[in-house]
């Protein structure tokens, strides 16, 4: 071995080695515990007489099935996927075109300013809307009480409205992501294919949908997929704003409360759950990525 390849050995180990310790071996250590009985009492530290820790096979797999509400957990992270997804595309398309309007004025200040939120802290953002949903002393709901609504929805209480109300916070939260996105993408089509439109008699919305919109595709559905993954990992937004309320709405949340929420935290069965997470968004993404054929783009 010479001393160039000694040397950059040198240079790679310790980064391959931190690698290893601080990624690698947290994820096989969780895929270990996923296949135990791990709970308080018997991990981290074994207690005298609780049950001693033991390999289980997928018998946390099977009871995460089996249990309605980790199914109702899958279910409405997906149906929170689509809906919060589609918010935060529409937004950002219609922002993004809005501000790349010729006839708007001021449109680099006003994307200074609709990037705030990537620049705010989460916590804060989420301890604002908390404020701003406050079913009493809430601006929402007194807003809607100047307006003639006598009986304004319960944000904090009721899940139906807190889900409604979570939809709003991720669409604020995520549409700088997707204006920044869109906007890049569509600063790249050709000022000729909109004249062409024009010359063929093309109204706005039809070059809009008929020739914009299919040339930016791809870098829309890269940022849908990479939003929608971050959709379904939706977990400290809810857990600010009431964990309780959606500990059997939101997959994550619902495992973590397994672990740390329970009166007897089981370990063992919240690492199942937050693997068959890790799966099920692992397939969504390759599937999504050969669908869209986003690798090809790249390759182009």
């Amino acid at each position: 071995m010479d001393k160039r390849t000694i040397a950059a050995l040198a240079l790679i180990l310790p980064g391959m080695i931190a690698f290893l310790f601080f990624n690698i071996y947290p994820i096989l250590y969780s895929v270990y515990i996923a296949f135990t009985n791990a709970k308080l009492g018997n991990f981290p530290i074994q207690a005298p007489t609780a049950e001693p820790l033991r390999f289980v096979g997928l018998e946390n797999f099977k009871w995460a099935l089996s249990d309605p509400k980790f199914r109702s957990a899958f279910v409405w992270t997906w149906v929170f996927v689509a809906t919060s997804v589609s918010l935060k595309v529409i937004v950002g398309i219609l922002l993004s075109v809005l501000y790349n309007n010729k006839y708007v004025k001021g449109k680099f200040f006003y994307r200074a300013l609709l990037i705030i939120p990537w620049a705010l802290p989460l916590l804060f953002s989420v301890m604002v809307w908390r404020f701003m949903f406050d079913p009493v002393v809430g601006p929402i709901n007194i807003m809607l009480k100047n307006l003639g609504v006598t009986n304004p929805p319960d944000w904090m209480t009721s899940v139906t409205w807190g889900f409604v109300a979570l939809n709003i916070i991720e669409v604020w939260l995520a549409y700088p992501f997707m204006m920044t996105v869109i906007t890049s993408a569509l600063q790249s089509v050709p000022d000729t294919l909109i004249e062409a439109a024009i010359i063929d008699g093309a109204n706005y919305w039809q070059r809009l949908t008929k020739v914009v919109i299919p040339i930016v595709s791809k870098p829309i559905a890269f940022a849908t997929i990479l939003t929608s993954a971050a959709s379904f990992q939706y977990f400290l937004v809810p857990f600010i704003y009431n964990a309780g309320l959606f500990e059997d709405r939101f997959l994550l949340l619902y495992g973590y409360r397994k672990a740390f929420g329970s009166s007897v935290p089981h370990y063992g069965r919240a690492a199942a759950i937050l693997l068959i997470a890790t799966i099920v968004l692992a397939v969504y993404m390759f599937v999504n990525m050969r669908i869209t054929r986003l690798q090809e783009g790249v390759k182009g």
